[in-house]
């Protein structure tokens, strides 16, 4: 099995173009959603699509407990559904069809692909190149050993900053996030841009207090130049 977690929050059209991209791809896959409290339709059209709910929230939950919810459904349990990797993805992406597969290929215990904005750049298969230790959390692929020796995701951290945190620490414990020249288009922050104006003001609330905690943790928050010598 190939499983694929998925978070949601309304945007249904962008999350239909994911799923389809993912029913495309070249390696058998089983999509699990996460639904975010969405009001849009989205919970219907994924019970009616796939025949199951998902799992559904009544409010927004964010990104790090849906990730950590998910992840641990395929890595923890002892059930037919365990596995030794995923691939999370956002539903504003689109994936070529050798993505999951071209993804897998690397033998390392995390990989991402790198975003594109541009529908052309993923008609044809990028050149294979060198690995960069610049992660894309937009789509990566986690495998089981990387999430037990890193641990979850900081839910203290609900939409910001988290996926930072876990590159630090990440690298920190000698574990290096990849990111590989797969290319998948992503239309960036659509959640934000497309949320009613309250939505947004609370969403930009929950991120200063998002990067308040990253500060508390390291110093600094991401994009400052202490940041980048975290790593050093």
């Amino acid at each position: 099995m190939n499983p694929v977690l998925m978070l949601t929050h309304n945007c249904l059209e962008l999350t239909k173009r994911c799923v389809a991209s993912l029913d495309q791809q070249d390696m058998p896959n089983q999509i699990y959603m996460f639904d975010n409290g969405s009001t849009d339709g989205t919970r219907e059209w994924m019970a009616d699509t796939f025949g199951y709910g998902g799992t559904w929230t009544a409010l927004n939950r964010g990104v790090s407990y849906p990730w950590n919810f998910g992840i641990r459904t395929f890595f923890e349990t002892k059930s037919k559904y365990r596995s030794d990797h995923i691939l999370v993805v956002n539903n504003d992406t689109i994936l070529p069809p050798w993505f999951y597969r071209e993804l897998l290929s690397y033998d390392v215990p995390f990989v991402t692909g790198i975003s594109v904005d541009n529908m052309d750049q993923i008609k044809e298969p990028a050149p294979r190149v060198e690995l960069v230790g610049h992660p894309d959390f937009s789509a990566f692929l986690i495998r089981r050993d990387a999430w037990d020796k890193i641990g979850p995701f900081d839910e203290r951290m609900k939409f910001y900053a988290q996926d930072c945190d876990y590159h630090v620490r990440a690298h920190r414990l000698g574990i290096p996030l990849w990111c590989a020249n797969v290319p998948f288009y992503h239309a960036r922050s659509s959640t934000l841009q497309l949320a009613p104006e309250k939505e947004r003001l609370e969403i930009g609330e929950q991120a200063n207090r998002d990067r308040q905690v990253f500060r508390e943790k390291y110093g600094c928050i991401p994009g400052e130049p202490a940041y980048e010598e975290l790593f050093q």
